[in-house]
């Protein structure tokens, strides 16, 4: 039996141009304890990390997704839907003990075709299996199989033209299918899909069901070269330490006077690690009180993280990244006594500038999208997204 991965291109064209955030955000790659594979072969815990595994490597997946929901009227069922195209990159922004600290941050594209950040989160998983691999010695260790909520088989794959001798898994659980396929000489996962559905009743009656569907296929794996990962996380950084940005969304329509809307982050700093810490986020705007915590972690070899490792002050400016499949470009843009001024732009229609004080410290996030959005007028929208440090 063989399988081949593969995304055909007029689907990708007509998700793209249909793209939601919404879909993209609905599933991300297994990780941590959302990750069946160390339940199933507790093993894979304590194993030994892949020989390729560093700091700074840097996994880009293209993703499918889509929600699905319905709504039961009588004999009626209302269904919308909202599909999505894009892509999903894990960087390991450190090794510590046994573990590994990972960064995720998907993206989408814009109705110029050029990528934008959607909400990024961190994860803290084993060395023998992370977000993006498992362990190769512990893969080849498990056996065939043929169960009711899971099944184990070898066969061949191909993924972006590439053979591959692979090891799948299918998990099977109320609801919830899961597909895993890992490459078994290497251990990097190669194919995640998942799809969920559930159903809602009142009164023993069926009213509505979600559906959750995702699927990504491995695009690129690379190692991303951080001037400072040699650094170390800063000495000011300590559990429980909160840090809350005041600042503003302006969007500015093209013919329309300008308009503001208060904006607030509030980070809370957990476990504190020789090579990163733990962290949570939750952003506040006029629209809702809260938004979701978000789980992240901030690692010492990484792009654009919440710190900054004082020894990247020694440092000088220039580019320090450009990512063939998002276009980013990260650079150096002011580095003296006073600063460290990091960007990242796709080159096109964003912008991000972080801006850290001496000793590490993020004080402020500028966000540009020029154009933001184009109406069905034509006239364009110009959104800046400022954030101070402000206690």
């Amino acid at each position: 039996m063989r399988i081949d991965i593969t995304v055909k291109p007029l689907m990708l064209l007509l998700l793209m141009v249909a793209a939601s955030q919404a879909a993209l955000g609905a599933s991300n790659l297994p990780s941590g304890m959302e990750n069946p594979l160390p339940l199933s072969y507790p093993d894979l815990a304590s194993a030994p990390a892949p020989s390729w595994l560093a700091e700074g490597m840097r996994a880009t997946y293209s993703v499918i997704a889509s929600t699905a929901d319905s709504e039961y009227s009588e004999n009626i069922e209302w269904t919308t839907g909202s599909p999505g195209y894009g892509l999903s990159q894990v960087d390991v922004v450190a090794l510590e003990e046994g573990v590994a600290a990972t960064h995720t941050q998907p993206y989408a594209p814009d109705a110029q075709g050029a990528m934008r950040k959607l909400v990024g989160f961190g994860s803290v998983v084993p060395e023998g299996c992370g977000d993006f691999w498992a362990s190769p010695e512990a893969l080849k260790m498990i056996p065939e199989m043929a169960g009711e909520r899971l099944t184990v088989q070898r066969l061949p794959a191909t993924v972006g033209g590439e053979e591959h001798h692979a090891i799948r898994f299918d998990y099977r659980n109320d609801g919830l299918e899961m597909a895993l396929v890992y490459d078994l000489a290497s251990g990097l996962l190669l194919y995640h899909a998942v799809d969920y559905h559930s159903v809602g009743t009142a009164g023993g009656a069926a009213t509505g069901s979600r559906s959750t569907s995702a699927i990504y296929e491995l695009k690129n794996l690379r190692e991303v070269k951080v001037p400072w990962a040699d650094g170390s996380v800063p000495s000011w950084l300590e559990e429980g330490e909160t840090s809350y940005y005041q600042g503003q969304s302006q969007i500015q329509i093209q013919g329309a006077a300008p308009s503001a809307s208060p904006l607030a982050v509030q980070t809370t700093v957990g476990d504190v690690h020789h090579r990163f810490v733990e962290a949570g986020e939750e952003t506040f705007t006029q629209e809702a009180a809260a938004q979701p915590y978000v789980y992240t972690v901030y690692g010492v070899c990484q792009l654009m993280g919440g710190f900054i490792p004082p020894e990247a002050g020694s440092l000088g400016t220039g580019v320090v990244d450009v990512d063939p499949d998002t276009g980013m470009r990260v650079s150096v843009v002011q580095n003296d006594e006073t600063v460290i001024v990091v960007e990242m732009t796709n080159q096109v229609d964003f912008r991000e500038v972080f801006t850290y004080d001496p000793t590490g410290r993020l004080v402020s996030i500028r966000q540009e999208y020029n154009p933001d959005v184009i109406t069905s007028s034509g006239f364009g929208s110009v959104r800046v997204v400022l954030l101070q440090l402000a206690g």
